[in-house]
């Protein structure tokens, strides 16, 4: 059962760009065709999240990126994360939580021509978080922050309500 939790239109983004944006909370994962990138809330043992700044964003947020090509979905969430944060995630242990869906409205963009979906995971590390270490410049200073600490980083960003959501304990 997918519910849109927001309607965003018109984000603009570091590039300029401009596209409508929903967010939708949704157990269904979105078909690996429709989906440009993943990213993934990654929890640790003492409730603590992994945050990882963009320098092309200008901003922070959870580890995930975009999809390399015959690389699925799951593979792009645990290769994104693995690449930000130096966590190797079991690919068993990714949920689905839901997706942003890209409707383009500027004619450039980082996103596909015809729009597309960044998939949504959540995972939970059984561990408390060690230290965390980017392998690209993409993504730098990662690190374990509590809910409160990652709203004050990242609650003005357009997709924050998703990601709000995904932080809520499963039931």
């Amino acid at each position: 059962m997918s519910h849109l939790i927001a309607s965003v239109p018109g984000a603009t983004f570091a590039d300029g760009s401009v596209a409508d944006v929903e967010l939708w909370a949704s157990s269904e994962p979105v078909a690996d065709d429709a989906v440009f990138a993943a990213m993934v809330v990654v929890t640790d043992a003492t409730g603590r999240y992994a945050a990882v700044y963009s320098p092309r964003r200008r901003e922070w947020g959870i580890p995930g990126g975009w999809r390399e090509p015959g690389e699925s979905a799951v593979e792009c969430a645990v290769r994104e994360v693995w690449e930000e944060t130096g966590l190797r995630l079991d690919p068993e242990g990714l949920r689905v939580f839901g997706h942003e869906s890209f409707a383009p409205v500027s004619a450039h963009g980082r996103w596909p021509e015809r729009g597309g979906s960044m998939q949504l995971f959540r995972c939970r590390v059984h561990v408390a978080g060690g230290e965390l270490v980017a392998a690209e410049p993409d993504a730098v200073d990662p690190r374990w922050v509590t809910a409160q600490e990652f709203e004050t980083l990242s609650g003005g960003q357009f997709w924050w309500p998703l990601v709000a959501a995904a932080m809520t304990p499963e039931r």
